[in-house]
């Protein structure tokens, strides 16, 4: 095993998931490999922290002591024992300022809290969300009825729909409050709000001093906006083939695509035997 790498750490959704949000068997057994090695493996994923532990269990992380970094890095979960490592979020004033962009924009905002997505519509994007996640769906219009749900602060919010209109509210946020929030697309129909001292970055950054492992020393593989802070902290970042320009211009190196085993791919250059 190359000992250079300790830790790799992967975005999920179109870079570990398939088109058919699955985990390749290839996948599966390089990861568990891989960690059997040694290696500490990292789900670093916008998705909340509850539609990511089906998958860390498959990933068998219980066992070798993986970790979840869930919200765009706003949750970190040691999943060997389920603590709770580190968490920042927004707080009801900055649900608010979301919400009323989002009535603004005339555009949907969802946010979290356990098990169930929020959202201000059913438009189509938000019940992706719910579905994406396996979570169940709650529709809300007005900012009291979240409170009458015990809805007071949450991990990360998100405002969804058409791409071209997403693009436009990444720009008109970023306007108004770049220095106050993390602002960035995901999926084109998904544009993340979260605390602006969280990212996946800077999450994993403190997750290797934990473990005492130099950020060099960490391998992360990504696609889209929200990984650039992951991509942009390790040693090795590296793209997936289906990833934008822009990702893959931050990578050392370029994968194989989702649908094709990339996490395999990775593991088989920087981890072979």
């Amino acid at each position: 095993m190359n000992l250079n790498y300790k830790l790799i750490a992967t975005d999920m959704d179109d870079t570990l998931l398939n088109k058919d949000q699955e985990i390749s068997i290839e996948n599966e057994e390089s990861i568990i490999d891989v960690q059997k090695k040694g290696a500490i493996f990292v789900l670093a994923s916008g998705r909340p922290s509850f539609a990511m532990f089906e998958y860390a269990k498959k990933l068998q992380m219980d066992r070798f002591g993986g970790y979840i970094l869930a919200f765009n890095g706003g949750e970190l979960i040691n999943f060997k024992n389920n603590e709770l490592v580190f968490q920042q979020g927004l707080d009801k004033k900055d649900i608010e300022i979301i919400y009323n962009i989002s009535k603004k924009l005339d555009l949907t905002m969802l946010l979290y809290q356990d098990d169930t997505v929020f959202a201000t519509s059913e438009a189509t994007e938000a019940l992706v969300e719910a579905k994406l996640c396996k979570m169940k769906f709650q529709k809300f219009e007005a900012l009291k009825e979240l409170e009458k749900f015990g809805v007071t602060k949450t991990a990360k919010c998100m405002i969804v729909g058409d791409p071209e209109l997403v693009k436009n509210a990444e720009k008109y946020m970023k306007e108004l409050y770049g220095n106050d929030y993390f602002i960035a697309i995901s999926k084109p129909i998904f544009l993340e709000i979260a605390n602006k001292n969280v990212n996946k970055g800077k999450t994993l950054a403190r997750l290797g001093k934990i473990l005492q492992i130099k950020t060099e020393e960490m391998i992360a593989v990504g696609d889209s906006g929200n990984d650039r802070p992951l991509l942009e902290t390790v040693g090795m970042p590296v793209a997936v083939a289906n990833a934008p320009e822009e990702i893959k211009n931050l990578s050392k190196f370029v994968s194989t695509s989702n649908d094709e085993n990339a996490l395999k791919t990775v593991i088989d250059k920087f981890f072979g035997s």
